[in-house]
């Protein structure tokens, strides 16, 4: 393997090199002590994982689901040939790339985080920007993922080689322009939807004299104090920078915030976890991971609201209710009408703020529907006929989440252009949110469907990544050439979901990201509750999958399959636990011809 010096990133002005190590074998277990009369050099002649680890896996994206993959690779398939390609010079995805004042999380910290990488020690229960990217770069060094991380590198085009079963990807510097192909068997995108600004096209924007920027995309060094600041838009983020932004602009300054829609406001404060909380979860047997499920319930519990039923109705009422009377009680009655959505609850995604209405009551701030026209040398002007001078624009217009894996050109068998396809269709779509017909050894985290309104996305994340590593084996491990889902499977699994999407409000007519602008196809959403998905990607269906094997393959299994019958005779004589122990290596060979339930019968018996 080559060896790289990688720079990357830590803070402004400091940086550290990494040297990425030959791959070895540390998280796979040893093999029994009381096994070595079998000749380990004769058996890695069979052993399907030792040839198959040098298959090369390609990560696109380094943030909380690429570092996610990377990582179960190695503790799942104690596979450790990969590498992340990030398109910027850190990992951390969302927490690197957002910087704007007072970015936070809106999921408890205790469940925004990994299953196997929990923190005791959160400060708060929904921390900022610093304290989770600190953990998302503690994750990577704690499980040595920076040595296998390709910076500055942005994927460009994807074409898959079916002669070879080999993925073809290109990529390009984004610093020196370069651009340079790398070959392997095994593609994941993890670059998400949230990552490309979507910022409106406004006439006269181009004459614009003073700073203008996207919020996803803050400007270190603007200095607000003294400036007419225009805001367009009032999503989650803007919610958060806005108050922060009031009170910078000082006495002589002031922000005009135009807005589109309103939103379903929940009020919610920010606890500081005690120091004796903290001492309890690290401590005490099971109690952090019994939090993790009373927060993850507590998340579960709100789903019923989305149902288009009279409980859901009754739910939903509540919503209703709360919101209108925290708009009551905490903003000024001539912004009330603006601020009460006319939309049902849960058709967009809540904003919780224990801060901005507030911040509406300060005579810095001003709240408007007049909708920007026209973008001057120093003013901006409305639909309305007003013009409201500017210093500086900033854009909280989210992300063009429809633009599904942009920029990418990805081809796959017999050269069918992946977007050609979607666009066919009428949206993105995917398998279990995870992988397409007609693209094998492709697996999209954070894909179509897959995404919640109202849970953690990590949580979701990880039954992708654990599902797709299922996937994986018998590529990685097993000797099979690709993997890909049946055109069938996947025409059922869509079915499935699209026609229960409409009973619920995700799809009750409300302008949100979730749907295509074209077809109004919703392709974000999963339509149930997310322990119902991990249920569903705990085992795969085998039937629902194609296998290419290699002949190599086809003629271990036949030998191997000799070494299960006499692992089952040799139970009495080496004992039951090695016994397994042997079955459960020489089942993973087998997986190919029994569809994988034998090995994991052994797997879980064991």
């Amino acid at each position: 393997m080559v060896v790289l010096n990688l720079p990357l990133v830590l803070s402004k002005g400091e940086t550290r090199n990494y040297t990425r190590p030959v791959p070895v074998d540390e998280i796979l277990a040893k093999p029994s002590s009381r096994l070595k009369f079998v000749n380990r050099r004769f058996w890695t002649i069979f052993d399907s994982a030792a040839m198959d680890r040098s298959k090369e896996v390609l990560i696109i994206g380094g943030g909380i689901s690429g570092l996610g993959m990377a990582v179960q690779l190695k503790r799942l398939l104690g596979h450790d040939n990969f590498t992340i390609y990030e398109k910027s010079d850190n990992v951390g995805g969302t927490w690197w790339h957002n910087r704007y004042p007072a970015c936070a999380c809106d999921i408890p910290s205790h469940f925004y985080s990994y299953s196997f990488a929990l923190k005791h020690d959160w400060t708060t229960m929904f921390p900022g920007r610093d304290e989770l990217h600190a953990y998302f770069f503690s994750v990577a060094e704690r499980f040595n993922i920076l040595p296998h991380c390709h910076f500055n590198a942005v994927c460009t085009s994807m074409t898959w080689d079916n002669a070879r079963s080999l993925w073809v990807v290109t990529f390009e510097d984004t610093k020196s322009g370069e651009i340079f192909i790398r070959e392997a068997p095994v593609v994941v995108s993890a670059i998400g939807t949230l990552d490309r600004p979507a910022i409106p096209s406004i006439d006269g924007a181009d004459s614009f004299k003073g700073e203008t920027f996207h919020s996803a995309e803050w400007n270190d060094n603007f200095k607000p104090n003294g400036k007419q600041v225009t805001v367009v838009g009032n999503g989650a983020s803007a919610t958060q920078f806005v108050p922060e932004l009031v009170k910078s602009v000082g006495p002589k300054g002031k922000v005009t915030q135009h807005v589109r829609s309103s939103h379903w406001w929940t009020k919610r404060g920010n606890p500081t976890y005690s120091e004796p909380f903290k001492f309890a979860l690290k401590y005490l047997p099971l109690a952090a991971r019994l939090y993790r499920v009373i927060l993850a319930w507590q998340l579960e519990s709100t789903f019923y609201s989305f149902h288009m039923n009279s409980k859901g109705a009754a739910m939903r009422q509540k919503i209703r209710d709360a919101t209108y009377s925290y708009i009551e009680s905490e903003a000024p009655a001539k912004y009330r009408d603006i601020l009460k959505p006319d939309y049902e609850p849960g058709c967009k995604r809540r904003v919780n703020t224990a801060t901005y209405l507030k911040c509406l009551h300060s005579p810095q701030m001003m709240l408007t529907k007049d909708a920007i026209i026209k973008i001057g040398p120093d003013y901006v002007e409305t639909k309305e006929g007003k013009q409201h001078p500017a210093d500086a624009i900033i854009y909280a217009t989210g992300f063009q989440t429809q633009k599904w894996l942009f920029p990418m050109k990805i081809k796959g068998i017999g050269g069918k252009d992946l977007h050609d396809q979607w666009d066919a269709s009428g949206g993105a779509e995917a398998y279990k949110g995870t992988v397409v017909t007609g693209f094998p050894n492709f697996f999209i985290l954070y894909g179509p469907n897959a995404a919640t309104g109202q849970h953690s996305v990590i949580f979701h994340s990880e039954c992708q990544i654990n599902y797709s590593c299922r996937l994986l084996r018998p590529v990685l491990r097993d000797g099979a050439d690709s993997i890909m889902v049946k055109r069938e499977a996947q025409n059922r699994d869509l079915s499935w979901v699209h026609n229960k999407l409409q009973r619920l409000v995700f799809n009750s007519g409300c302008q949100s990201w979730w749907m295509d602008p074209v077809s109004k196809k919703n392709t974000f959403i999963y339509p149930d509750p997310m322990y119902k998905y991990w249920l569903r990607t705990i085992f795969p269906r085998w039937s629902d999958f194609d296998l290419r094997q290699t002949a190599q393959s086809r003629k271990r299994y036949l030998v191997l399959g000799c070494f299960a019958a006499i692992g089952l005779i040799g139970c009495s004589a080496v004992g039951a636990q090695e016994a397994v122990q042997l079955i459960d290596e020489a089942s993973s060979w087998l997986s190919l011809q029994t569809g994988w339930q034998l090995g994991s019968l052994f797997r879980c018996i064991s």
